[in-house]
């Protein structure tokens, strides 16, 4: 693809272990179209991730809970098991014939769950902090945030080991190409390195150093186990779609606090995440980001590693991030959703006044209704590039 195009998203790039034919990556999207009941992928799943695979060209999975506790949607995929590790194989298998990187995300969904949905149990958390607004359980239906349970200092200690578990499954029996551990959307990682969910007292709360630590924790248990160079952690500070809007001052904290931190480990990358642009701001009730400074900016300047950059980034913009060396690697989410062979579309010279934007319908993005699981998910047209008339 590098030959048809002049674009800096073209370039190929190493990323730890894997040699990358190019920087645009497909970010985890929570999609909930795993097989009722059971909730392992199946056909249509390994369909999706196979129409969006590239030669080189790296996708990471929507995110999947580490164990039982940290379930935190109805038919969303885990890593809490043998079985449910193997039934990805398909799915990877299909993703590497096209020539296909696939990266499985890592997560524990902490306060944004429901007693429902973790074994009639109240959700777990940093600190007993509620949350407003409310997720849809068993059946379809809404629910309110509960107010979770604090986990004690040794149920912490214990959760690196269970990130790593899951790691080593998705590699081994899923046949994956490395973890990405999810820091962000107010999950259970994002609450303990947030001061409006952390108050705790113990080794994990109060400084910068000790919320971050079961991040850290994390982090090295999984590289531990499968390797520094298949292990990446998305950070996402600022906004979240979950109820936690952080100051300024606290997300330039932690960045200043991660950067040098995440450097030391030598990962594959880093995947830093802003959602204080357009339109996101807005879908929480800001009238204004909240973050005024550049997050990229200030993370590359202190983040010596490969790093990704994500949230609702234009082809333009992500073309400006690379070439100025700010990020190495772009992340989409939305656009590959409606344009499936959006690295080929670029390639191909297409901006994104020139892709599909159906994705931005948000009434697709999540299915309640198995009979219709493929629509918005593996139905959109497959644009030709050699079709497509650029400026």
């Amino acid at each position: 693809m590098a030959a048809l195009s002049s674009s800096p998203l073209m370039a190929p790039l190493k990323a730890g272990a894997s040699q990358l034919a190019h920087r645009i990556t497909m970010s985890a999207m929570t999609r909930l179209r795993m097989s009722p009941g059971t909730e392992l992928p199946n056909d249509l799943v390994a369909k999706y991730y196979e129409q969006r695979a590239s030669k080189g060209g790296l996708l990471v999975t929507e995110c999947a809970y580490v164990r039982p506790d940290g379930r935190g949607y109805v038919r969303a995929p885990g890593f809490a098991t043998e079985d449910q590790a193997a039934a990805w194989k398909p799915v990877v298998d299909r993703v590497h014939g096209k020539g296909g990187v696939l990266y499985a995300q890592l997560f524990h969904a902490g306060c944004v769950s429901h007693s429902s949905l973790v074994g009639n149990k109240p959700p777990v958390s940093a600190s007993p902090v509620g949350m407003a607004g409310n997720l849809y359980v068993e059946g379809g239906v809404k629910a309110d945030y509960e107010v979770p349970r604090a986990l004690d200092t040794e149920e912490v200690e214990q959760l690196p080991k269970d990130f790593a578990a899951a790691a080593q499954r998705a590699i081994k029996a899923g046949g994956f190409d490395g973890i990405e551990i999810h820091g962000g959307n107010g999950y259970l990682l994002q609450s303990f390195m947030a001061k409006k969910t952390n108050q705790r007292t113990d080794k994990y709360g109060g400084s910068v150093a000790n919320r971050c630590r079961l991040l850290l924790e994390t982090v090295d248990a999984v590289a531990a186990a499968v390797g520094p160079e298949r292990t990446s952690v998305k950070l996402q500070p600022g906004i979240t779609f979950s109820d936690l809007v952080e100051p300024e001052a606290d997300v330039k904290e932690t960045l200043e606090y991660l950067g040098p931190e995440l450097s030391k480990r030598k990962l594959a990358y880093v995947c830093l995440s802003s959602l204080n642009g357009e339109p996101y701001f807005r879908f929480v009730g800001l009238s204004e980001p909240n973050v005024k400074f550049d997050e990229f900016k200030l993370f590359r300047d202190i983040y010596t590693g490969t790093m990704m950059a994500n949230g609702g980034l234009s082809i333009e913009r992500g073309e400006e991030l690379v070439k100025s060396g700010t990020a190495d690697l772009i992340s989409y989410g939305v656009p590959f959703m409606a344009n499936a062979n959006l690295p080929a579309l670029v390639a191909a010279g297409v901006k994104t006044a020139g892709l599909n934007p159906g994705g931005f319908d948000t009434k697709l993005w999540y299915s309640k209704d198995p009979a219709k699981d493929a629509v918005g998910f593996t139905d959109w047209p497959l644009v030709d590039p050699a079709t497509v008339k650029t400026a």
